[in-house]
C-alpha cells in the first residue's frame, strides 16, 4: 500500500508538548496530541495506512475501533488539506 504524505507545503513539527501540521501557502495550523500526535509522526516518517495500523493495534490492543479511527482521522485531514 502506498505510503501517507502531507500536501506539498505542509509540514509536520514535533513540539515537547505534541505537535503542529502547518500549511505554508494556507497558514492553517492544527496542533497534534497524543494518538493524532503518533499518527501524524509515522505519517511524517513515511509510514503507509497499514503499518500505521498495525503500530496502532500493538499500542492499544484493547480497543476495538482503531481502523476506523484511524481512517477518520486521515479523512478528516485530506478534507482539511494536510494529506495529498
Amino acid at each position: 500500500m502506498a505510503k501517507l504524505e502531507y500536501a506539498r507545503g505542509v509540514v509536520f513539527r514535533r513540539e515537547p508538548a505534541g505537535g503542529i501540521l502547518f500549511n505554508i501557502d494556507t497558514g492553517n495550523l492544527q496542533v497534534t496530541e497524543g494518538v493524532a500526535f503518533g499518527i501524524c509522526d509515522m505519517i511524517d516518517n513515511g509510514k503507509d495506512r497499514e503499518s500505521i495500523l498495525l503500530e496502532l493495534r500493538n499500542h492499544y490492543p484493547a480497543e476495538e475501533n482503531l481502523e476506523e479511527d484511524l481512517d477518520d482521522f486521515v479523512r478528516e485531514l485530506r478534507e482539511k488539506g494536510a494529506l495529498a
